[in-house]
Formats: C-alpha cells, sequence, structure tokens
C-alpha cells in the first residue's frame, strides 16, 4: 500500500470527523445546561474517535471484488514489474492442448502522466503528512518519557499511611482489581496519575489536609478507574494522525476539559454545599500550582488555557440529576445519526478522492485486459467478449469485435481442415507506459509494444507506438479510440469509420478452401 493511498483515506477519515465534530459542537452549546459533563465527555469521545473509523474501507471490505483486473509485482534488476491477471485472462495460461505455458503480457510502469502529475503531488503532501505526524507524535512521546524519567527517579515509595488506606478502600468499593502503585514526590505540587500498563499515582512530599488529599485523590482515582490515561494518549494518537486538522485540536480540548468536568462531577455528586464549597477552594488552589509547572500542562488535571472560574461555577451550581428515558433515547439517536453521517460523508469523499483505486491503475487494467482478452480468444479458437472494455458506439471499436470474430473463426477452421499449422503458443510482450494524460473523464495514453520480432504474433498485437484515448463511462474506463501502425491497422481491422459487414462464415469457409486451392 503506497502513501497516496493512505493518506486519501486520512483525509475521508478527517473530513468525516470535521462533520461530527460540528455537529456536537453545536448540540453541546444548544444542550449546554441539559446534559451532564459525564455524557458530554462520552459524545465528544464518540466525535474524536469518528476520526479513525475508515468506513469507506470497511464498505469495501464487505463488498465484492468488481476489479477487471488483479496486480502482482515482480522484482527486476533495474525495476519493478508489474503484471495484470483477470478471471479469464491469465498470464501463466494453462490451456489444453499444445499451448505452451508461459508468461504473456509485461507491464512496465508509465514514465510520466502528462506535463503535471497530480499523483506525484498527492504522493508528496502525504509524506509531509506523514513527517509532521511523525514529529507530532515523537515530539509528545519524548517529552512524556523524559518526565516520566525524571518524576520516577525523584520519587519515593509513599510513606502516608492515610493515602494507601484511602486507596485500598476505594478500589475495594468500586471493584477494582488491578493494583494501583503509589509514590510521593517533592517535584508535583498536586496528585497526579500517569502510566498505562503500569498506572501509577504520584503525590506531593508537602503536607495536605486529610480532607482536602482526599477530595483530591478521590479525582484521581476516577479517573483511573474509567482509564482516562489512556483515552488521554489515544486522543493523542488522533491528534498526530490528523495534525494539519484544527477541528482536531478543538475535540482533542472539548474531551480534555470535560473529562475534568465528569470527575468532578463524580467527586461531588453527594457533597453537599459547603462539602462543594471546600472541593472547589481545593481544585482552585490545585490548579494554580498545576498550570505553572510542565507537568501539570501535559499530564495534570488541566491545561494552561482551561477556564478556572467557568470549573468553579460549575462545581457550586451541580445539582444531581438523572436523565429520563426520554432525554437517553434522544441522545444515544443523535449519536448513532452523526456516526451515520459520518459514515456517508466518508463514502462519499472517498469517491471525490478516488480512494477505491488509482484512476491510472483502472485506465492500465482497461488497456492489458483488452489485449489479453482478444490472446487467449485467439489461442483458444472461440470468439470471446471485447466489449466490456470498449466503447461500442464507436466504428473503430465495433470492428474490432467483427475483425476478432473472423479471426478465431478462420484459426478454428484452418485447424480443424489441418490446411497448415496453426500457432498455438503465447508469445510474451511488454506495454512500456510512456505517458498518460487524465483530463476528468478522459484520458490519452502512449505506450510502447515490445515483441520478439522472430515470433508471429497475432495480427491485433501491433509492436511500437501505440495510441489509447478513453472515456469514463458509469465509472468504468472504455477505449474510444485507438491509434497505432497504419498497415497493421489496415491489415486488422481495414476500416475505422466504415462499419465492417457481420462475418459470412460459410463465405469465409468457402474463401479458405479457394486459399487453399480446395474446390
Amino acid at each position: 500500500m503506497n502513501i497516496e493511498v493512505i493518506f486519501k483515506w486520512v483525509l475521508t477519515m478527517t473530513i468525516g470527523g470535521s462533520i461530527a465534530v460540528l455537529i456536537f459542537a453545536t448540540l453541546s452549546k444548544i444542550f449546554k445546561e441539559n446534559l451532564s459533563a459525564r455524557v458530554k465527555y462520552y459524545i465528544w469521545m464518540v466525535g474524536l474517535f469518528c476520526f479513525t473509523i475508515p468506513w469507506n474501507v470497511l464498505a469495501k471490505l464487505g463488498m465484492k471484488d468488481i476489479k477487471i483486473l488483479n496486480q502482482s509485482t515482480i522484482l527486476d534488476d533495474s525495476s519493478y514489474i508489474t503484471s495484470k491477471l483477470s478471471n479469464n485472462n491469465v498470464l501463466n495460461l494453462q490451456i489444453t492442448g499444445n499451448i505452451a505455458r508461459g508468461r504473456a503480457l509485461i507491464a512496465l510502469p508509465y514514465k510520466n502522466i502528462s506535463y503535471f502529475n497530480p499523483e506525484k503531488l498527492v504522493e508528496f503532501i502525504g509524506y509531509v503528512w506523514l513527517v509532521g505526524a511523525i514529529v507530532f507524535f515523537v515530539w509528545f512521546l519524548i517529552r512524556y518519557i523524559w518526565f516520566k524519567l525524571v518524576l520516577i527517579r525523584n520519587s519515593r515509595e509513599c510513606s502516608n499511611e492515610y493515602c494507601s488506606r484511602m486507596i485500598e478502600r476505594y478500589c475495594n468499593l468500586r471493584k477494582i482489581s488491578r493494583k494501583i502503585k503509589v509514590l510521593e514526590s517533592d517535584i508535583v505540587q498536586t496528585p497526579m496519575l500517569i502510566g498505562i500498563i503500569t498506572p501509577i499515582l504520584v503525590i506531593p512530599i508537602k503536607d495536605i489536609a486529610r480532607e482536602d488529599l482526599r477530595l483530591i485523590m478521590r479525582h484521581e482515582l476516577v479517573h483511573f478507574k474509567r482509564k482516562d490515561v489512556l483515552i488521554k494518549w489515544l486522543s493523542k494518537l488522533i491528534n498526530a494522525l490528523h495534525w494539519f486538522n484544527p477541528l482536531v485540536y478543538f475535540a482533542v480540548s472539548k474531551l480534555n476539559r470535560e473529562c475534568e468536568y465528569s470527575c468532578d462531577e463524580e467527586v461531588i455528586r453527594k457533597l453537599k454545599k459547603n462539602g462543594k464549597r471546600r472541593y472547589a477552594e481545593v481544585l482552585y488552589n490545585t490548579l494554580l500550582m498545576s498550570v505553572s509547572s510542565e507537568a501539570g500542562a501535559g499530564f495534570g488535571l488541566v491545561g494552561k488555557n482551561e477556564s478556572i472560574a467557568e470549573r468553579f461555577r460549575l462545581i457550586m451550581s451541580f445539582e444531581s440529576r438523572k436523565m429520563s428515558k426520554r432525554a437517553k433515547v434522544f441522545v444515544v439517536m443523535l449519536v448513532l445519526t452523526t456516526i451515520f453521517l459520518n459514515a456517508f460523508v466518508q463514502i462519499w469523499a472517498k469517491d471525490i478522492l478516488s480512494l477505491d483505486s488509482s484512476e491510472i491503475e483502472a485506465i492500465k487494467s482497461t488497456i492489458e485486459g483488452f489485449y489479453e482478452t482478444q490472446y487467449k480468444s485467439y489461442l483458444q479458437m472461440e470468439y470471446i467478449d471485447i466489449t466490456p472494455y470498449l466503447d461500442m458506439s464507436k466504428i473503430q471499436n465495433q470492428n474490432k469485435v467483427i475483425a476478432l470474430k473472423k479471426l478465431v473463426f478462420r484459426r478454428k477452421y484452418i485447424d480443424e481442415k489441418k490446411y497448415c499449422y496453426v500457432e498455438k503458443r503465447h508469445f510474451p510482450y511488454e506495454l512500456h507506459y510512456k505517458n498518460i494524460e487524465l483530463d476528468g473523464n478522459k484520458a490519452k495514453v502512449v505506450i510502447d509494444l515490445e515483441i520478439k520480432l522472430k515470433e508471429a504474433y497475432p495480427p491485433f498485437i501491433s509492436y511500437g507506438e501505440n495510441i489509447f484515448e478513453l472515456e469514463k463511462q458509469d465509472g468504468t474506463w472504455k477505449i474510444t479510440k485507438h491509434i497505432y501502425d497504419k498497415w497493421a491497422l489496415m491489415f486488422y481491422e481495414f476500416s475505422t469509420d466504415q462499419k465492417l459487414p457481420e462475418p459470412d462464415y460459410e463465405q469465409i469457409k468457402k474463401q479458405i478452401d479457394r486459399e487453399f486451392r480446395i474446390e
């Protein structure tokens, strides 16, 4: 899989995810006072993860593969060689009789696509995106690892028995079987939860009132129970993947904000007014210390841009209430509708970005299938339909069908009558793509067809320069015009603007008999 395809996947996900974020942002504003922070936290979690679901890929896996040709790659001394296979047109022919088994068609990469190659531009942008994503995440990872190493190096086992008992009691109450390691350090000003595989709770060495410590610790333990650290790590990965999209930064910010608000709600749910005020005061002092430290900015309770006044107001105005069944159904339907819209937008964007398959590959598949189908028909001496590759409104293409029918009938009749030797070997030939020009739903392809000059090839294999003009019709590329050696053209098709008569097989038999002087 090349970088262009991966980047186009990311683009479709970023478009779909952006729609979801805009919907959730609007509705969060409208229903600001009606939804709890926990509900909003989960909604923003869904919104952010809409950036990670490749609906177009899932849809593609669920559909049957209707491509004419498949692709395999073979390494050569100087470059790679791309061979196209079709279900009916295999390269390693295994036809009964005296037909040789050998590679028939080799298609080499095209040298350029007109004067301006949009695929190359997409490839360049794709590498820019990849470098940006790696730099974004590696920078975050380095900062995190450095901070964690410094923190652990300057920490020690917790000596606060009250803290240890409180954590153990909370875990038993919430039925949390996973153990949490507790350290104390003099380089943190507030309790802090770090680590995913091995969760570590770091508390400051300085004296903190038991009640204040209990409130702050409960906040961190809520994070621990809900695995919020893992969610924050995943949000960083998504942020790195879509580092170019400002709506992702917005969604990450809203997710972190609602994460903290929902923890506040959990802590104060059963507290009275005085308890809420005390928690708010403790939180206010904690926030002041956390925003002044690097730890607080990246891994603590909040970021530097957090509105302390807004958080204080929410704590004091919080009233424990349950959502009605109607409200729950509404929220669920809203989320499902947004996910459905996200999938629809991604699939729509996939068509705009030509994500299913490269247009270049589809064009090459049409040309190569056109050649191979004729060759197989030639060898089997039975007409095989080549109209799927052709625009049959063109006279030249109608003549191609008629010419092929005549050719295979003549070979079959001569072989049956044993008039002469009929070649049944499949000689190899190579398609060197020299130029491919794309202009919307039209294309012009210049190839150099290379053969072994000493061998007897079918008349439709015209070596040298071949020019194809194609048009995309109902999602499929069709050959509209084929320009090649004039002598070969006149020998095989006879005319490109006057339609040939349909084959008269009895007349063809008589003509063959006369050619071989049989009365």
